[in-house]
């Protein structure tokens, strides 16, 4: 895979503003969920609620006026699933065929998170086929918390990897498990896609969420898929469609784009952002260094337990803590950390920034 690293590299502000562009974070996106879902390929799911989850965090940040609901209507419209994609993730539900693939693979024996258990397997699905959707719940509670998950909960999870089960959607941030059949619509692709079609979709729908690319960010925490990555950019190499740019991939029809210049405006994305989930691709194309430090311990920490990044135009300029106060109905500043000195203009788009935020979750915007 290195005949297109010899290739004539693209302007990185061109780059960065095709990125930008492709991720609809500065010029929003003017449809409905759905169609931002099938954009991006995948919306990750997070169980952390320090502000908001990182699901609605990423909707807000690219559709003017979204509230949460809008993500409920969609699941049980059926325009949206949960599976898993890179990690846990809400998925276009035109895409089901190739979530086939995982499915099939953990049926046929690859291992997920737990060996499974064949005859718990049958008996929580005879229920759900009995008596309709259920919670782990409704078969015996966990103790000590996620992971300490009762057998049952493990079933169910196997379940629904495997694709015998499906999400028909969340009660607070507990699943709601059903039969396929029962949730599918009549019109969805169910049979599995071909390998072959599986890892061209893995890179064309990387390059058109992402703008640009390598071969590692497009089977990023998808190792199993590694091989039919690179198979894939071999041959959409070779048939034209795609093209080198220096040590980058992009989509030939992207190569000249009119890409719009990023607006004057300031952005707080969450930590697991499309933007800046992968840290190694957000240092080479935006020279920024970030880290979650809520997975650090405090005393090593250098920002802040939840800190967002704060994109002003085309650069990354700092981090801020925030913290959502509900009893006292304030968005808390707990630390902000400028890269460099800021403008009024910079200072002036983050208080609109910082109150639009709040106002997503019905509270006032701490003063600056």
């Amino acid at each position: 895979m290195k005949a297109y690293t010899k290739a004539k590299p693209l302007p990185a502000d061109f780059i960065r503003a095709l990125v930008l562009s492709r991720q609809q974070v500065q010029h929003p996106w003017t449809g409905d969920v759905a169609g931002l879902v099938e954009h991006l390929g995948a919306l990750q799911l997070d169980a952390i609620q320090v502000i908001t989850r990182a699901h609605h965090h990423q909707l807000f940040t690219r559709l003017p006026g979204y509230r949460e609901a809008q993500l409920a209507d969609a699941e049980q419209a059926r325009q949206v699933f949960e599976y898993w994609s890179h990690a846990a993730a809400y998925l276009p539900m035109n895409h089901y065929r190739f979530a086939r693939v995982r499915m099939d693979r953990i049926r046929e024996g690859q291992k997920h998170w737990f060996e499974k258990n064949h005859r718990l397997c049958r008996f929580v699905l005879d229920r759900i086929r009995a008596e309709g959707p259920l919670t782990a719940s409704d078969f015996v509670r966990a103790k000590g918390g996620w992971w300490t998950w009762s057998d049952e909960k493990k079933a169910l999870e196997q379940l629904f990897h495997e694709g015998e089960l499906m999400v028909s959607r969340r009660e607070g941030f507990q699943k709601v498990f059903d039969l396929p059949e029962r949730l599918l619509p009549s019109g969805v692709a169910v049979s599995t896609a071909t390998e072959r079609e599986y890892g061209e979709q893995l890179v064309r729908g990387f390059l058109r969420a992402h703008g640009v690319g390598r071969v590692e960010e497009m089977h990023y925490l998808r190792r199993p898929d590694k091989e039919l990555v690179k198979s894939a950019v071999a041959a959409m190499l070779k048939s034209g469609e795609l093209v080198p740019a220096g040590d980058e991939l992009i989509l030939a029809v992207d190569r000249k784009a009119d890409v719009p210049t990023p607006r004057r405006m300031v952005r707080l994305l969450s930590p697991f952002d499309p933007v800046v989930l992968q840290r190694k691709r957000l240092k080479r194309l935006f020279d920024f260094e970030y880290q979650l430090e809520c997975y650090v311990p405090e005393a090593k920490r250098r920002f802040g337990y939840f800190c967002l990044p704060i994109l002003y135009r085309d650069r990354f300029v700092g981090v801020v803590d925030l913290k959502a106060d509900r009893a006292a109905g304030v968005l808390r500043i707990k630390a902000l950390h400028w890269r460099e000195p800021p403008t009024s203009g910079l200072e002036t788009g983050f208080s609109k920034a910082l109150g639009d935020f709040a106002r997503f979750h019905g509270l006032i915007a701490e003063p600056v």
